[in-house]
């Protein structure tokens, strides 16, 4: 690949995150159930509240309890996560062969 496409994909690339907009980096817990047994032994299944987990710094994470009407939203910010990261690790790998191509010539 040369300097220039490498150049013009990277541009592409840094247009595409702009346009993405708000994002999350993160993962929904949404489909767990909490059990309760009662005095008698019985046991009672509920659906436990949809928990955010999300990223605050480098190794740590937190939660947070999202209402079920904010469900979708926040599945639309993951996605856009999702997708920001694939895009910023393509971004790295030519930013890497850029540096390296660099290197090559005398």
């Amino acid at each position: 690949m040369t300097e220039r496409a490498i150049l013009k994909e990277m541009r592409d690339i840094l247009d595409e995150v702009r346009a993405i907009g708000p994002c999350l980096d993160g993962n929904l817990l949404a489909n767990k159930t909490n059990r309760y047994t009662k005095k008698d032994g019985s046991v009672s299944v509920y659906p436990a509240p949809p928990v955010l987990q999300y990223r605050v710094g480098p190794g740590k994470r937190r939660s947070k309890r999202i209402p079920r009407e904010k469900v979708a939203e926040v599945e639309r910010l993951l996605e856009a996560g999702a997708r920001h990261r694939r895009l910023m690790a393509r971004y790295a790998a030519l930013a890497a062969e850029l540096a390296l191509s660099s290197k090559k010539r005398p």
